[in-house]
């Protein structure tokens, strides 16, 4: 089985506004709301995967109880701290005119010490029943920036195969916990590297700089031109195919998903790319918040063009 940890997840509102203007009054053509938050998409996809999954992390007043009730309506196993409070809302406006996204977070409510202790037991005792973790997305107030460093190292400890999908302070000092795996996008790479990332060779070196600073396997996102990953001296890049975008929401989600999937199942890096960008390009044909479905994903399989790097 596999675990995905959202500590700060949200209710995902997405909508469509044509010629979506700033400072003015705007119509709203369709709305979507999912639960949300990366875990728990990485979830919804790994659902799809066909793979056992136990979604966690902490919830809060009416829009926690919505988010549950919507994962188990997708038969997706829940085991989440409940807190006081409100779980925040994401709303994301897409003008299909224009192109553009905006992204409009909420911070998520405050989690206390003794909180942060009970969850640092409750991922003991999954990590003692899964056999990967998925730790993703940003930390709540309150939570200090070394808490996942201190969760893989509790998964670790346990004998599970950890990913990390975070970025900044939490990035950094995560990887010193020694991940299996971290997925930071091109921009997470350079505020984490310090440097500007715009050729292949970028790639490759801040891939290098990545590996030795302590993880197993590097995966850098790049949005419609793919991905690039690396683990020891191997290198490969992907190339997905061309597709009409829906919303880009969860797709680097859906990436996580499936080498969360591929570890489990001891896929070759080869094997576990080309699933992962499979699943990134399905996701990212959907509209609002949802994720891309098993045929869609078999669909775009034979699509994705591998590079072996040297």
């Amino acid at each position: 089985m596999i675990a995905t940890v959202t500590l700060n997840p949200a209710l995902d509102k997405t909508v469509i506004v044509p010629h979506f203007a700033v400072g003015k009054t705007n119509r709203v053509q369709v709305k979507y709301v999912d639960p949300g938050g990366k875990g728990i998409n990485v979830a919804k996809v790994l659902k799809q995967l066909g793979s056992p999954v136990i979604a966690t992390g902490f919830l809060a007043g009416n829009n926690g109880r919505y988010i549950s009730e919507a994962l188990a309506s997708r038969d997706i196993l829940t085991d989440f701290v409940y807190l006081t409070g409100e779980t925040r809302v994401n709303l994301k406006i897409i003008d299909p005119v224009s192109g553009m996204e905006t992204e409009i977070n909420e911070p998520g409510f405050l989690i206390a010490d003794e909180h942060l202790k009970q969850f640092k037991q409750k991922t003991r005792e999954l990590a003692e029943r899964c056999s990967v973790m998925v730790f993703s997305g940003s930390l709540p107030p309150g939570v200090p920036p070394d808490t996942y460093a201190a969760l893989i190292r509790i998964a670790k400890g346990c004998g599970t195969k950890t990913i990390l999908d975070t970025s900044g302070e939490a990035l950094e000092i995560g990887l010193g916990a020694g991940p299996d795996l971290i997925k930071p996008n091109r921009a997470e790479v350079q505020e984490l590297l310090q440097i500007r990332v715009e050729k292949e060779k970028d790639l490759i070196d801040a891939a290098r700089r990545l590996l030795a600073m302590g993880t197993g396997t590097v995966v850098i996102s790049l949005g419609a031109a793919g991905a690039l990953a690396a683990s020891g001296d191997r290198m490969i890049r992907a190339r997905p195919p061309s597709i009409k975008t829906g919303s880009t929401v969860g797709a680097g989600d859906s990436m996580v998903a499936a080498f969360a999937y591929a570890m489990m199942k001891n896929l070759s890096l080869g094997e576990a790319l080309r699933l992962a960008t499979a699943a990134s390009t399905a996701t990212a044909t959907v509209d609002g918040s949802g994720v891309g479905d098993f045929q869609l994903i078999q669909e775009f399989l034979p699509q994705v063009e591998l590079e072996e790097l040297h």
